[in-house]
């Protein structure tokens, strides 16, 4: 019979190739074959295999790499009951140092700390006499892993084929089984070996795996997941900081059941670590400031089989409240930098997992877009209420795109939380040029409702007016934005602001507004005129983002029917 740190080492190759989804699972198994190890050998030379045959093992089949040990072990051979006390799985940092010069150093490294494992039910006989480990129940309470990610590139490791993970887990067992393995409120924490800060940590995490079986016929079966017939996975709370340190992320009460096929989060929390002008003051160049919450979001009817192998396949995605704050201040320097792939079609190819969701429906969601003038010095605001969005085909699948490549997106939404507004989007997935339309429609509303954007950043002020409706269709893509747009409108009258140096209020330019409102149309249509629909163009500013493209060309849309001039 293959020793349990044979089987450990086996674990580890494995592990590195499939570091989400094996090093979790690897340690699992790890310590059922160690009790079951240890049950063995102490049938064979009683107390001292226990504790020096295990530690030499690790020693000696992890290159000197790892070292265990554990304070008390208490057995009852009879009843199949084993508990072990303060149990620690450490690594020797000046033997990485050497086996990395080598080019063996590992791609992780593991420390474990675990305050009692208890395992209960254990069949010794077949331990002994068929190569079977078949347990009741196993128990790991409190663990705290933490994994270091070495970033070696002296080491790559080889891939695995998924038909011989159960070999390696197994070695020389026929069989490995248990009714119930539960983890409870386990600490998980990752890091690189360079800055030795923790870039992920995950609070009290559970796990449950229901009817366990590692076998080649286990292996074959498609509707077990992690060797298991059910799995749940929960999660209180998982922190990590952005690579920028820019912003701070949040993920809580995060539940898995392959039972419901579904996977939840109460919450999700992108948060900038400053205040807004703080934030946009602390880049050398203009960029934005994003807050963004995202709450009761559920993935339903998800493959769970493919979510453990890192791919997200699902029918349907829910989000609901959610909220989207942007901030820009536009009289810091533009750099010169190409946001070619902020375009979402670029977006979905650049993610690293393969997606593939049918339906995304978002509902009760607020978004902001606050800019901070560079003449006025103050912040207009661009406000959605009571957004609700149902968007089709978010995939970057290849083999999904060549059936069907376009994504959808249907948005409701309160303008300015005072009138509907209604847009559609489709978006060609992998489209060489970047093609995307979108077109819409704005119901009735008082003028002056604009009054919070156009004091801060026109600088000007909408004395009356009536908007009856807006309609536009613009197709856009990498280039260039083009369409056309119709604005139908009534008595529109504005005043010219400035503000003297110094100043807090805004004056009015007496002579700037009399012109103005000689010079613009004040009706759509005109009285006993034709209803002027007008042609838009704008070619793409590279800085900005897709959305910026489409405000923009509709502005400009609205400047050609009002006949504003520069």
């Amino acid at each position: 019979m293959q020793s349990p740190q044979a089987i450990k080492t086996n674990l580890k190759k494995v592990t590195a190739t499939h570091k989400g989804r094996t090093i979790a699972f690897g340690v699992l198994i790890f310590f059922i074959v160690i009790i079951a190890g240890g049950i063995f050998y102490w049938n064979v030379s009683k107390a001292t295999i226990i504790k020096n045959k295990i530690e030499k093992t690790v020693r000696e089949k992890t290159n000197g790499l790892y070292k265990i040990k554990y304070d008390s072990l208490r057995l009852n051979e009879l009843s199949g009951y084993l508990s072990i006390s303060n149990m620690e799985l450490m690594y020797d940092s000046t033997r990485y140092i050497a086996l990395d010069k080598l080019g063996e150093g590992p791609a992780v490294l593991l420390n474990i700390h675990i305050p009692q494992i208890i395992a209960s039910g254990v069949k010794t006989s077949r331990v002994l006499l068929n190569n079977e480990i078949v347990g009741r129940k196993l128990e790991i309470i409190r663990p705290v892993i933490d994994i270091t990610y070495t970033n070696s590139t002296k080491n790559k490791p080889a891939t695995v084929p998924p038909k011989e993970i159960f070999e390696q887990i197994l070695g020389d067992l026929k069989l490995l089984q248990a009714d119930t393995v539960v983890i409870t409120d386990a600490q998980i924490n990752t890091s690189t070996l360079k800055t030795k800060k923790v870039n992920i940590h995950m609070q009290d995490v559970s796990m449950t795996l229901v009817k366990l079986r590692v076998d080649s016929i286990s292996n074959a079966d498609t509707s077990r997941i992690l060797f298991a017939e059910e799995v749940n996975i929960s999660c209180r709370k998982i922190t990590w900081l952005a690579g920028n340190k820019f912003y701070n992320y949040t993920a809580d009460d995060i539940s898995i059941s392959s039972v419901n096929n579904q996977l939840r989060a109460k919450n999700f929390r992108v948060v900038p670590v400053m205040d807004e002008d703080a934030f946009v003051n602390a880049k050398p160049v203009q960029d934005y400031c994003f807050d963004l919450s995202f709450s009761d979001i559920q993935l339903q009817h998800i493959d769970m089989e493919q979510l453990f192998d890192a791919a997200i396949i699902a029918d349907t995605m829910l989000i609901g409240p959610a909220s989207l704050k942007i901030y820009c201040d536009v009289a810091i320097p533009s750099d010169i930098r190409n946001r070619k792939e902020q375009y979402p079609l670029h977006i979905i190819e650049l993610i690293p997992v393969p997606v593939n969701i049918k339906k995304m429906i978002l509902y009760n969601a607020f978004v902001e877009y606050k800019e901070r003038s560079s003449i006025t010095r103050q912040s207009g605001k661009v406000q959605f209420y009571n957004i609700n969005a149902n968007i089709s085909n978010i995939t970057n699948n290849k083999n999904v795109i060549a059936a069907n490549n376009i994504m959808t997106a249907d948005i409701n939404a309160k303008f300015l939380n005072s009138t509907p507004l209604k847009t559609s989007w489709k978006i060609y997935l992998l489209h060489p040029q970047g093609r995307f339309d979108v077109s819409g429609s704005l119901a009735a509303m008082d003028a002056r409702l604009f009054n919070p954007l156009t004091i801060p950043m026109g600088p000007s002020r909408i004395n009356k007016g009536t908007i009856k409706s807006l309609e536009f269709n613009f197709s856009g893509n990498d280039a260039a934005m083009d369409g056309n747009m119709k604005l139908l409108y009534d008595d529109f009258n504005i005043t010219m602001l400035e503000r003297d140096k110094g100043a807090t209020k805004m004056d009015r330019k007496s002579l700037q507004s009399a012109m103005a409102n000689l010079l613009i149309i004040n009706s759509n249509p005109k009285k006993h005129g034709d209803i002027r629909e007008v042609q838009t163009h704008i070619d793409r500013n590279t800085n900005q983002s897709m959305f910026y493209l489409a405000w923009k060309s509709l502005f400009n849309g609205i400047e050609k029917t009002v006949g504003i001039r520069k």
